[in-house]
């Protein structure tokens, strides 16, 4: 377990000894893999709350940083929202990265399929990892714990927003402790009025599929931003809401409903006339020398230390801002082709 986790974790542990009923919040660590039945039982043997508590920690001590995780979402899950507002500022940071296979915490089945249902993109073919970025906005979408507000992501055309935005949601534990209603992507892009509302019926549909609330399309907008709202709140409480590639204020405000929202921007000033709280995520244009070699090597299939010398001027002249710009990429493989 990373250092701070196991020091925020100590600093609180006589508040989490005091409180916590430890029966369901290890039924939930059970079913994570975290906690075998036989350290359950061991738990259950102890003669008081207090002590039952106290071993548990003891235990999630000596584990991982996917432990703490799991057992600062089981607070959540559990109706402890305060206590695991205390461990917040120590939840480790876990790359969403697998390298393509199921494993805790990462891309297993759970997320394929709550991720193809919401609409979420799959990842690029040419794909490189952003820890960092993808760090900020999760610990910015922990911020909103749960109540109505604001994540956005801003930067340049092609700096990566919309696939940085996809990864955030890529993680089994992150998915499922903050967002177990699911993650509803929409791609807003330009639009007028009618193309909104298009927009907006269709997520209606996606949202209604067995028309328990209404058998018809809302009729305008101010309809549709009504049906959506009460179908967040009553059918998708505790989802997220992901607007890709947001131009318009005005179009923004269709959306503004009190639920969870991730948006993509190239201008962060479409945030300023909705309400809740806001959380900013600024994204440069460039990449850097060594992300666009490592694009590069897996855009011609190669390894980055066998690329030719030629490889680099090619990076800095073409300036490679996102690792699935295929215009940049087929740019660059032109490029390599003609040297």
């Amino acid at each position: 377990m990373d250092a701070k986790a196991r020091n925020c974790l100590l600093q609180h542990r006589e508040a989490l000894e005091k409180d916590i009923k430890t029966s369901y919040i290890m039924d939930r660590m059970i079913n994570d893999g975290v906690l075998t039945v036989s350290e359950e039982e061991k738990v259950k043997n102890e003669p008081t709350q207090q002590q039952r508590a106290a071993l548990l920690i003891k235990m999630i001590l000596k584990k991982d940083n996917y432990s703490y995780i799991s057992f600062y979402n089981a607070l959540i899950h559990e109706g402890y929202k305060d206590l695991a507002a205390l461990l917040q500022s120590g939840i480790p940071v876990i790359s969403s990265s697998s390298g393509g296979k199921d494993s805790v915490g990462g891309i297993t089945s759970y997320v394929k399929t709550v991720l193809c249902e919401g609409g979420v993109p799959q990842r690029p073919v040419v794909f490189v990892t952003r820890k960092k970025l993808v760090n900020a906005i999760q610990q910015n979408l922990l911020k909103l714990n749960g109540e109505p507000g604001w994540v956005v992501i801003y930067g340049m055309a092609g700096c990566g927003k919309s696939v940085l935005a996809a990864e955030s949601v890529r993680d089994h534990f992150f998915l499922d402790g903050c967002f177990p209603g699911g993650v509803h992507w929409v791609s807003v892009g330009k639009q007028d009025k009618s193309g909104l509302l298009m927009k907006l019926q269709n997520l209606c549909t996606r949202l209604d599929q067995d028309e328990s609330f209404s058998q018809r399309l809302p009729l305008n907008i101010e309809e549709a931003k009504d049906r959506l709202r009460i179908l967040m709140l009553r059918k998708h409480p505790r989802s997220l809401l992901i607007l890709d590639d947001i131009w318009d204020p005005w179009v923004l405000k269709a959306f503004d409903n009190q639920c969870q929202i991730l948006l993509t921007t190239r201008d962060k000033s479409v945030t300023d006339s909705v309400m809740g709280p806001k959380y900013v995520v600024s994204v440069e244009s460039g990449l850097g020398k060594e992300k666009g070699l490592e694009i590069l090597s897996l855009f011609v299939n190669m390894k980055k230390a066998d690329l030719p010398e030629q490889a680099h001027s090619i990076i800095k002249e073409c300036k490679v801002v996102e690792c699935c710009h295929w215009g940049i990429l087929t740019d660059l493989l032109h490029k390599w082709n003609l040297s």
